[in-house]
């Protein structure tokens, strides 16, 4: 029996991404080759070969640094989204 999936990615900027999907939202930050993720429960780090198929992940941190982590990194994009709109 399958399921369904649903994902949706928002870029914001060159780096940085806000990822939906029915488990939640997360923020990407990084380019193809190495990204970092952050959602409310964890921080996870991606390593790979773009076009290969071939990567490497890892959970970098767990419940209650990924919200401080995650509230750092969104007060970082929103800094960055207000300077990019006042040029």
């Amino acid at each position: 029996m399958g399921f369904f999936r649903f994902r949706k990615v928002l870029p914001l900027g060159r780096f940085l991404r806000i990822n939906v999907s029915k488990t939640g939202a997360s923020l990407s930050v990084g380019r193809p080759g190495a990204t970092v993720n952050v959602r409310k429960d964890r921080v996870d780090g991606t390593v790979g070969l773009p076009g290969s198929g071939l990567s490497y992940k890892e959970r970098l941190a767990n419940r209650g640094c990924a919200s401080a982590l995650g509230f750092a990194l969104m007060l970082a994009s929103s800094l960055a989204v207000v300077v990019a709109c006042a040029r």
